[in-house]
């Protein structure tokens, strides 16, 4: 079976998953959310806009275009060459996996609140077991945009539970770095309901600054509908999970990986559940990338 028809099989189900979900808001609730979200948006963006590298995804608005729906959710990444480049330089590269800056406004399945989340300095210690000062910069930038938003509603994430190398999924490649790109990129761009958003490369931001850094390069890519599905009752992932942050670096011993969040952990840490949409997401992203990164 091929990559074409796997996808035409996981948007069935994803069909047929949808007619039994409890049914959402009515379109007045719905239009009175997502203008508090785009409120808080439109704060985010004033204050990122110092910034070079940004990228805006609405989850919301992408699942529309396919006749799917997820609550009002707007996901920001905007990143800062040099923060990324100091916490790079010398430590584990899997720490690129929670970079650039990255933050989420959204509501809640039935909720009138536009609500804050955002990736933290303490999340990323706790999961790359970091010490606090290498971070310093992280916070400071991060803070700097906070307190020009209103943050009055924030969801915040327990770090006491996170632990060292927390739903981190890693898959070797059978190639080298440039081939494993090119790969990767080839199979992303040939699913039907895939959608391309960019990619960093910290590498050459890190070699532009003077800073020494093995291949490291995020890919961003999501696929709106199935998206739509696993985000309907948990739409926090918005933060971690979707778009669908690829990680491809090589070590220091020349070995090529590719990793990427688990996103049922990151439901069950956010909601204590996780849902079959979430659980086929899961498995196809698994099945798709150790297929493209394996010799045949």
């Amino acid at each position: 079976m091929n990559s074409y028809q796997r996808a035409l099989i996981t948007a069935t189900l994803f069909a047929l998953l949808s007619c039994t979900e409890e049914p959402r808001q009515d379109a007045s609730a719905i239009s009175e959310i997502s203008a508090k979200v785009d409120a808080l948006d439109h704060q985010i963006k004033a204050a990122i806009a110092p910034y070079d590298w940004q990228l805006s995804l609405d989850h919301h608005r992408m699942a529309q275009k396919e006749n799917a729906y997820t609550p009002p959710a707007i996901a920001t990444l905007f990143s800062d060459p040099e923060v990324n480049s100091i916490i790079l330089e010398n430590n584990d590269q899997l720490i690129a996996l929670d970079l650039p800056f990255k933050l989420l406004a959204y509501s809640e399945p039935g909720g009138d609140d536009a609500i804050l989340a955002y990736t933290s300095a303490e999340f990323i210690a706790s999961r790359h077991d970091l010490p606090d000062s290498l971070l310093v910069n992280y916070s400071e930038k991060l803070n700097s945009v906070l307190n020009l938003v209103d943050n009055s509603t924030i969801s915040e994430v327990e770090t006491d539970l996170i632990e060292k190398g927390f739903a981190i999924v890693k898959i070797k490649s059978d190639f080298d770095f440039g081939t494993t790109i090119e790969k990767l990129k080839a199979t992303i761009n040939s699913l039907p309901d895939t959608i391309w958003f960019g990619e960093l490369d910290f590498q050459d931001d890190a070699n532009k600054l003077g800073i020494e850094l093995n291949p490291t390069r995020l890919l961003l890519f999501g696929a709106p509908e199935p998206g739509a599905e696993a985000m309907k009752s948990t739409p926090k992932l918005g933060l971690d999970a979707f778009c669908q942050k690829l990680l491809v670096f090589e070590d220091e011993g020349g070995a090529v990986w590719a990793a990427y969040n688990d996103i049922t952990a990151f439901s069950d840490l956010y909601y204590a559940k996780a849902t079959l949409p979430q659980r086929v997401i899961k498995r196809r992203l698994k099945s798709t990338i150790s297929n493209t990164l394996e010799q045949k």
